[in-house]
């Protein structure tokens, strides 16, 4: 089988489009910024050296195990140790079919957020991405914080749309 070459920019691709999906996975395990930060750049060094041995498809998958386990691998070797029973119950919500679940759920949500127009786009990253406030993006983009709720509600409004969710349940 002839395995796809993963690029410099392919990678940096990956890495924009899903830095907050790793982040945040390392961080539930990890508990600590700044440490959650450095494995995601100790996995993709990694991945960048090891590129010619993963094959392109299952690059989030091998990224992801790759997060967890040297997550894993820093919460065993700190001092504040955290027992295994925590470490698993932390893993377990976030295993095997669930995992799947909500990686599915993501994938979908991000094809949601690219047929956004570019505005209504950049306002929901950076509410619920970069956690700025209405206001703050308001006074960036020149406009008022109703706006920003308007385009927010449009947002919500596809997600519901595309997830057959109504709001008035009969």
């Amino acid at each position: 089988m002839l395995r796809e070459k993963i690029t410099a920019e392919y990678l940096e691709q990956i890495f924009r489009e899903n830095y907050s999906r790793y982040y945040y996975y390392a961080l539930s395990v990890v508990d600590e910024s700044e440490v959650a930060k450095d494995i995601i750049g100790e996995v993709f060094l990694a991945v960048w050296k090891n590129r010619a041995d993963i094959d392109e498809k299952k690059l989030n998958s091998y990224i992801f195990t790759s997060i967890r386990n040297k997550s894993l691998n820093e919460i065993s070797k700190s001092h504040d140790f955290v027992p295994v029973e925590t470490s698993e119950a932390r893993l377990s919500a976030d295993s095997g079919e669930e995992w799947l679940q909500k990686e599915e759920r993501i994938i979908e949500m991000e094809k949601v957020i690219a047929t956004m127009n570019p505005r209504t786009r950049y306002i929901l990253e950076q509410f619920y991405y970069q956690h700025r406030s209405y206001k703050e993006v308001a006074e960036e983009l020149g406009i008022t914080t109703e706006g920003i709720k308007k385009q927010l509600v449009k947002a919500m409004m596809l997600f519901r749309e595309h997830f057959n969710i109504n709001k008035h349940k009969k």
